[in-house]
């Protein structure tokens, strides 16, 4: 595995092994399959999800979200003759075995396509179509949001599309992008546990979002929305753009009267894991970690460049250190370039630590895809600035991914089978 993370700095660099070990050692950690083998089990007659036992006619499985196919091949396993059918919606085949009972749907992101509605559709008609002496067990993980959409009458994919574009184009975070996903969609903020009626419904949530709060995932499909009504209305203000006159009805129209018999979902697992391996791995090989937080968040560009400022103040006070954190940036499009919030965060760290070749880092989206690009993040030194072509100009045109690749500096290990928020790590 370590090749996947293999780029000029990292074959070149005194600590580039230890850099893809660290890399390794996190998205080993964050596997989802780990942590359902230790959530769901089950026997002749009995499911066991976590301390709750239940004793199902059939089980009916939703898998939604980047992580979605490695979630259903584990949960397949540890469900065995209970699994009545189900389907897994993903952003892409990861490449693992399907199962003969579970139908597969590849769906868009982060944009909405017509995959994702007619997957919100397929969605909401399986929980529909069960009876209350089934088991409906949904596993969420990030990006669910936009790979099963199932918006109000009169809301068209154009306006979603163009809805979700503007808001990520005025830097605008995960938790107000799905304050208006959950009040425009009906599989959203509890609608899927609304579509389900009696059925008992109980969801493991892999999380990507800081702080792992519950209607942000995925936009909660499975338990009630908890905003108020003018919530959507705050970020849309905020954000200062224009919706059109179908979503603007939706707005104004009173909330659906929320679903009383939800049972919280469990969450089973997030950044934290993935810091604690890392952090445990470059102990291990001498290094004196340092955690800085799981909650990174901010603009990119000016995330870098604090971590840089860290990173170069901790490397002055010790040596053979490591610094590390995770958590989502945000990126407000003011260039033309191509790039993500990782790569963006690489090139302006990059930037604070020019002229210090010890000095060796990595911005890395664990879910294996940075924004609109097939690379993962970056990886960065002290000689990166001047191996570069006119970095400030292409940090100014948000073209951060065509620098990286000409360094060949991109990291692209391919769809990881998790997805739990972004790291940085930087070694000395």
């Amino acid at each position: 595995m370590h090749q996947r993370f293999q780029t000029y700095t990292t074959r070149s660099h005194p600590h580039g092994q230890l850099l893809c070990e660290l890399l390794v050692a996190a998205t080993h950690a964050a596997d989802p399959a780990h942590q359902i083998a230790r959530t769901l089990h089950s026997d002749a007659t009995h499911v066991v999800i976590g301390n709750e036992t239940f004793t199902p006619r059939g089980v009916v499985l939703l898998a939604v979200g980047k992580a979605a196919q490695t979630m259903a091949a584990a949960a397949a396993v540890r469900l065995g003759a209970h699994l009545s059918h189900g389907l897994v919606i993903a952003k892409e085949d990861e490449g693992v075995a399907r199962h003969p009972r579970l139908q597969y749907l590849v769906a868009g992101h982060p944009v909405p396509d017509e995959r994702s509605l007619q997957a919100g559709i397929r969605a909401r008609q399986l929980v529909a179509q069960t009876s209350a002496d089934q088991l409906i067990v949904v596993l969420l993980s990030g990006g669910g949001s936009a790979l099963m959409c199932d918006p109000y009458p009169g809301i068209t994919l154009p306006m979603m599309q163009q809805l979700t574009r503007d808001l990520l184009a005025c830097g605008a975070d995960i938790t107000a992008i799905n304050t208006i996903r959950r009040r425009i969609d009906r599989v959203k903020g509890g609608g899927l546990l609304q579509a389900a009626g009696t059925t008992p419904m109980r969801t493991l949530i892999l999380s990507d979002v800081i702080g792992n709060p519950l209607a942000a995932i995925a936009s909660g499909p499975t338990i009630p929305n908890p905003d108020n009504a003018q919530a959507a209305w705050q970020v849309i203000r905020s954000a200062g753009i224009h919706v059109d006159a179908a979503i603007t009805a939706v707005l104004d129209t009173p909330l659906p009267t929320p679903p009383t018999h939800s049972v919280e979902p469990l969450i089973i697992g997030d950044i934290r894991g993935a810091i604690t391996a890392m952090a445990t791995t470059a102990q291990a090989a001498g290094q004196h970690p340092l955690v800085l937080s799981d909650r990174l968040d901010g603009e990119a560009r000016v995330v870098g460049r604090t971590l840089a400022q860290i990173v170069a103040y901790q490397a002055q006070q010790r040596p053979h250190g490591c610094v590390i954190a995770g958590g989502e940036t945000t990126v407000t499009l003011r260039g033309t370039g191509r790039g993500g919030r990782n790569q963006e965060l690489a090139l302006s760290a990059a930037m604070g630590i020019a002229g210090q070749p010890s000095l060796l880092a990595a911005a890395y989206a664990t879910d294996g895809s940075d924004g609109p690009t097939d690379a993962a993040g970056a990886v960065i030194s002290g000689d990166t600035v001047a191996r570069a072509h006119q970095p400030l100009a292409r940090l100014a045109n948000n073209d951060s991914y065509t620098l990286f690749a000409e360094l060949d500096d991109l990291l692209k290990p391919g769809a990881t089978g998790t997805n739990v928020n972004d790291l940085f790590v930087a070694l000395w």
